[in-house]
């Protein structure tokens, strides 16, 4: 909606003395408009109707035909217009016709710290201007909006209002006002606004103030026990940072939160609230004693009146421990500032999440998994986890990745690489994750302009999982899980006599939550009388390439009433399940298990009814997503496979898989025409569940050689294939030389002391580590021998590493190929806490990009490559996880592939032919706790 236009609004008089200052209230009346103006019946009078005339040839030009039953009866329009201060400059113009004379032009004026003792709200007053003198013409009117003029005003709201003393600090103008006194019988009046400023931008208004026709200047947000309530509406946040996408294209993602990054950005707040959207923002930073976070060098202003606009604050993405105690004193000095609207904090974390919530009212746990060493399922278990250990955790919520880490894209930039892609079922399958998890609120993490006018697949599948989040919504904002059914699958399905919980299974491999699920399962999702199992397919690789993530049939048993029925439900349509009564609940076999799987367990057939109907209102959209999603996914992996064919050879089989993609595409776009969303639905999941065969098939072919995935930089993603033959063909043709760094083998007892290898405690309160050299078989070798142990009553962060080792700086060149190669074995003296103890990583890829080779009793090589993205210094890391003992030796790096002539871009399938552009700072993009700057 525009600065200028509010319709379902108007002005009343609640008050009239001749000569004296009128209150003029908006409420919400009915009333007639024609353009800008609008009319503003008394509140009180029935005397005086005004009807709007459209038949106007000038569309700047406002008339309004007048019917009076008495004599000396008052008529008032109103323009709404930007806020602006007064001054010497100000002046408001507008072109009037009438039937009678003395029209009067006024602006209105609002004093925002005073309240009316006649009303007991906002104190307004009228600045009145010139009348018209004659009848049957165009006149022109107008009025001073000076200092001294609102003075004048302020005097004569003293003598009417009998209060001596008037708060007029702030005070400013916010319209046009026309006062017309009629007899009775018809009159007419012709308006056109032709000068209002020049404006000096004004505040908006606080909450609390009680302008009536003002909008809300924010959307209060209040948080509830395990809710989140927008106004008196219970809701699912749903986050995305703004990069400039239009209204329209917000609400087609279904998002409901928008985080606007530029404070100052007062108009793109006001049109994001105007449209119904809650801004999120980052307060100001206060200076803080860098020595002492307690004391701050320079307080906040009051924030209620500098920054109005935002409903939430946000202080920080992946904020680390270290930076815990600058995140509490920044939310301590927010509320102080924040005083009279107390909006809600939030902030992402990546450890502490019990301590961040003793200011923080919604604390993201978002944990990496796109593109890392985690899958989705490890992942969601970690999240469950750190819930379920902090009860203050209330309100918990987490960022979806959207595009991949910082790290890995800044590299692939400064190599002239395009990004890799994140595919549409990672996107779905982490929002199954999360809402699996119980977080209260999810975001969709971006750092550029979301493609929506080009159809692109993240575009897409940010919408098509806001479509799932709504049909949910009921079930999430008023049920919590409670624990995961295990899903069997296949020759797995055996009738089972008790329910296969991971709470109660004592064959079940992640009882514990710590290990990652290598099987579906389903979050039981419990609120008063109903039950919804939320499934996902988990994996160990769907993180990186995503696997086939299907079954035909699946098996679960929930507990349930003697009277509970089930239905499975998609985004598009119901089907009820046979009831299979057993002991303790049901036994429900679905079907078509494709990613997810959602069934509805109740005795009461309303929620079935209700359920429905929500799906019923998208189910047209969601289904042509869906087709969309196949068509577009199986066109980018025809282009991916063609290049990689180019330089590894053709994969014959996958041609077959092919046809049968576009077969199924084609079939369900037919389903879409035919207006049978279901079929549609199921027909393009089958087809990307073809791609998905065929994406498989070239990514196994490419790591078949690699001790895991990371251990080639472009094989963490199927969009970096092409990349990934290209080096090893590189590899190929290159001539190795000699080990950069010979002191891998350990031989000198010195090597630790003097700095050649560095070891850094990373959690020295919650571990007791050590390195050393040590010999082993009888003294004929030297070994390195790392070994960590948890200090007693000490809650580590299992985020980050408990020991680093570093290797010796070498001189590197931009875009040489490197291979660091070793030998590790575990170690028996101290037990591994980790199902990974063990990593590596290098200095330009960062620990985003870790490698974590298998751990046995005897010895096991590995080998890493890396291609640089810039000449100097480089180093790769060993790195501790919890508790374990490693033995590590013959390490090395050799350039195994000179640098190229000039780094070139790969083709972007596109049509782009730009890189974008990344942020300096790390900062920009993580928004770090104690980072002024912090940016989406």
């Amino acid at each position: 909606m525009s600065e200028l236009t509010h319709p379902n609004r108007c002005v009343a008089t609640l008050s009239f003395r001749p000569c004296a200052i009128l209150v003029v209230l908006l409420l919400t009346s009915a009333f007639a408009n024609a353009g800008d103006w609008i009319y503003a019946p008394a509140q009180s009078s029935s005397l005086v109707e005004a009807v709007a005339v459209d038949d106007q040839p000038d569309a700047a030009v406002s008339q309004f035909r007048i019917t009076a039953n008495d004599d000396l009866q008052q008529a008032r329009f109103y323009l709404r217009k930007p806020r602006s201060f007064p001054h010497d400059e100000f002046e408001a113009k507008a072109e009037v016709r009438a039937s009678i004379i003395g029209v009067q032009l006024a602006i209105r004026l609002i004093l925002p710290n005073q309240i009316d003792p006649r009303t007991g709200r906002q104190m307004e007053a009228l600045v009145r201007g010139s009348k018209s003198t004659n009848s049957g013409e165009f006149q022109t009117l107008a009025v001073a909006g000076t200092p001294k003029a609102v003075q004048t005003s302020i005097q004569q709201m003293r003598a009417e209002t009998h209060k001596k003393d008037i708060n007029a600090e702030g005070a400013y103008f916010d319209g046009c006002v026309l006062i017309a006194e009629v007899h009775s019988g018809h009159s007419y009046i012709e308006v056109k606004e032709t000068g209002y400023g020049p404006v000096v931008s004004a505040p908006a208004m606080r909450e609390g103030e009680t302008n009536s026709e003002e909008p809300p200047q924010h959307l209060p947000v209040r948080i509830g026990r395990d809710t989140v309530l927008v106004g008196d509406r219970e809701v699912f946040p749903r986050f995305l940072p703004d990069h400039g996408e239009s209204v329209e294209d917000l609400k087609h993602l279904g998002i409901n939160f928008v985080w606007v990054s530029d404070l100052t950005n007062s108009d793109r707040m006001q049109t994001l609230v105007d449209n119904g959207l809650t801004v999120v923002a980052t307060p100001p930073h206060p200076e803080f004693d860098p020595a002492d976070y307690r004391t701050p060098l320079q307080g906040l202003p009051p924030l209620d009146r500098t920054h109005p606009l935002p409903s939430v604050w946000y202080l920080g993405t992946r904020v680390t421990s270290d930076q815990m105690s600058h995140l509490l004193a920044w939310g301590r000095e927010v509320r102080s500032a924040d005083r009279k609207l107390q909006r809600p904090l939030m902030a992402d974390v990546r450890s502490l999440e019990g301590v961040a919530s003793r200011q923080v009212n919604l604390v993201g746990i978002s944990e990496q998994s796109v593109g890392g060493p985690t899958p989705f399922g490890k992942a969601r278990n970690a999240s469950y986890l750190r819930q379920n250990a902090s009860a203050q955790l209330t309100l918990p919520w987490e960022w979806i990745q959207c595009e991949f880490d910082f790290s890995s894209t800044r590299w692939r930039v400064r190599n002239g690489f395009r990004p890799a892609t994140v595919e549409p079922e990672q996107i779905l399958l982490q929002t199954i994750g999360v809402l699996s998890s119980g977080c209260r609120g999810i975001g969709f993490w971006k750092t550029g302009l979301l493609d929506t006018a080009t159809r692109s697949e993240t575009a897409m599948a940010i919408e098509l999982a806001s479509l799932y989040i709504q049909i949910l919504e009921p079930f999430l904002v008023k049920g919590r899980v409670e624990g995961h059914i295990g899903i069997s699958l296949g020759d797995e399905m055996k009738p089972a006599g008790t329910i296969a919980s991971w709470l109660n299974s004592p064959d079940s491999t992640t009882a514990s939550y710590l290990g990652a699920p290598i099987k579906p399962d389903g979050a039981l999702i419990n609120s008063a009388g109903t039950s919804v199992i939320l499934a996902g397919f988990w994996d160990e690789s769907s993180h990186l390439v995503p696997q086939q993530l299907y079954a035909a049939e699946a098996q679960a048993t929930v507990s349930a009433t003697e009277t509970a029925s089930a239905w499975q439900f998609s985004a598009t349509g119901v089907r009820g399940l046979r009831r299979q009564p057993t002991a303790g609940g049901l036994r429900l076999k679905l079907k078509d298990f494709d990613q997810i799987a959602l069934v509805l367990v109740s005795s009461n057939p309303a929620d079935r009814d209700a359920l429905e109907r929500r799906i019923h209102r998208v189910a047209e959209r969601a289904a042509r997503l869906i087709v969309d999603l196949a068509q577009l996914k199986l066109n980018r992996v025809e282009a991916t496979c063609s290049s990689i064919d180019t330089v590894a050879g053709r994969d014959n089989s996958a041609q077959q898989l092919f046809a049968s993609s576009n077969l199924l595409a084609a079939q369900a776009r037919q389903s879409l025409g035919r207006r049978d969303y279901p079929n549609a639905e199921r027909l393009a999941l089958a087809s990307m569940r073809e791609a998905r065969k065929i994406q498989s098939r070239y990514w196994y072919r490419a790591i078949q050689s690699l001790p895991t995935p990371m251990a080639s930089p472009h094989t963490a993603s199927f969009s970096t294939l092409p990349e990934h033959w290209q080096l090893m063909s590189r590899i190929q043709q290159g001539v190795p030389s000699e080990n950069m760094i010979p002191s891998g083998s350990f031989e000198s007892l010195r090597l630790l002391s003097e700095g050649e290898w560095v070891p850094v405690p990373a959690q020295s309160k919650h571990y007791q580590s050590n390195a050393d050299i040590v010999s082993e078989y009888q003294g004929t070798n030297q070994v390195l021998r790392v070994r960590t142990w948890q200090r007693d009553d000490a809650t580590p962060d299992f985020t980050r590493p408990s020991f680093l080792i570093h290797s010796p700086e070498v001189v590197v060149k931009k875009s040489a190929i490197y291979e660091i190669t070793g030998k590790i074995r575990s170690g028996q003296s101290v037990i591994a806490d980790q199902p990974s103890p063990f990593s590596v990583f290098d200095s330009d890829l960062g620990p985003e990009f870790s490698v974590s080779p298998s751990l046995e009793p005897s010895w096991r090589t590995f080998r890493i490559l890396r291609q640089t993205s810039e000449s100097g210094s480089w180093k790769f890391w060993l790195a501790m996880h919890g508790t374990a003992e490693v033995f590590i030796d013959d390490l090395a790096i050799r350039e195994i592939a000179a640098p190229t002539a000039q780094s070139s871009p790969s083709v972007l399938t596109d049509g782009s032919d730009s890189l974008p552009n990344l942020p300096k700072k790390r900062s920009q993009v993580q928004g770090a706790g104690y980072s002024i700057n912090v940016k989406p």
